[in-house]
């Protein structure tokens, strides 16, 4: 009996279907599959079992998943979706594992790949292996490239260039960022350290300070510590203009004292105390680091330029030179 026009009968379940209910195949005569969709997905999927277990793999039976979860093949545990991680390149837009397992695997392929997480961190951050490390750290005789006393842990590179240094401890490592790697700024810290203080002709006022609020516990600790009440502090912050003496930019917030002494200095700001305590308040160790950076500063290439451009260049070095006096106070 012939089948009525668009419709077609699958052999495989038996039952007279709608023409669209058949996928298309230029191959047949009609450009429709023989079996109907329904039947096509279940001999593939069967087709597919049986070629996978002749290599020796299993494959695993769909799992039913409520919404709002997803199920981790690793853990094999169902988890809400929170659980896992974002990928753009997921249909999902989820990780294919939960956090946990994701991780684990990252580290695993790391290890696979690269030799272990330090290689990879190093390749993928300085360009370096583990190899080029160990050598540069030889080089140095095992010690830190600044303080030549501390073992080197710490790749060390100049943030304007991405160029690897050196290998350096954790405190002059530490101590370079606090001074933003400034050539400058390391000079003048290594003349306060020897009790040279530069003092400016003219500086950028800060805003006025509020002495009147201080904390109930400042002068008993400014007491204890440095030997010093809350006024004296004050009044050595106003002799320096409110501005901290190694920088002069920033307003000071620590009282700074020789640790071999114990006698106050100045009062300074949180980066240069901290660098200087870095440093071990040794002018040496401060003069080697200027000489570290110093070192790998490359001097860019001369750049010719037009008459119309150099006068240019001028014109925008006097609007900066007037904007500069028209902000500073004379102090000098």
């Amino acid at each position: 009996m012939g089948t009525p026009d668009g419709m077609k009968r699958c052999p495989d379940c038996g039952e007279v279907k709608p023409v669209a209910a058949f996928g298309l195949n230029k191959r047949m005569a009609d450009g429709r599959a023989r079996y109907c969709k329904i039947c096509f997905r279940r001999r593939s999927t069967q087709s597919y079992r049986k070629r996978m277990a002749e290599q020796g793999r299993v494959v695993r039976e769909a799992i039913a998943v409520p919404e709002g979860n997803k199920y981790c093949p690793r853990c094999r545990e169902i988890k809400p979706v929170t659980e896992f991680g974002r990928n753009r390149a997921e249909k999902s837009g989820l990780t294919a594992y939960c956090k946990p397992c994701h991780n684990e695997v990252m580290q695993e392929n790391r290890i696979k790949n690269h030799g272990s997480a330090r290689n990879y961190h190093l390749k993928r951050r300085y360009g370096i292996t583990e190899d080029d490390f160990e050598r540069m750290l030889a080089q140095q005789g095992g010690l830190c490239a600044i303080c030549r006393v501390v073992p080197g842990t710490f790749v060390d590179h100049s943030h304007r260039t991405g160029e690897v240094r050196g290998v350096l401890c954790f405190n002059c490592n530490n101590g370079l960022g606090h001074f933003g790697d400034n050539t400058v700024l390391l000079e003048l810290a290594a003349l306060y350290l020897d009790g040279e203080v530069l003092w400016p002709e003219f500086v950028v006022l800060p805003e006025q300070r509020r002495s009147d609020e201080v904390a109930p516990s400042r002068t008993y600790h400014l007491t204890q510590r440095y030997q010093v009440r809350h006024e004296d502090v004050e009044r050595m912050i106003s002799g320096q203009h409110g501005l901290c003496v190694v920088c002069w930019d920033r307003p000071p917030e620590h009282v700074d004292h020789c640790h071999r002494t114990g006698d106050v200095r100045y009062a300074l700001c949180l980066p240069c105390n901290s660098g200087i305590g870095q440093f071990r308040d040794d002018p040496g160790v401060v003069r080697r680091a200027l000489s570290y950076v110093e070192a790998t500063v490359v001097d860019g290439d001369e750049i010719e330029v037009s008459e119309e451009e150099l006068q240019e260049l001028i014109r925008a070095e006097e609007e900066l030179r007037a904007d500069f006096y028209s902000r500073v106070s004379r102090v000098g």
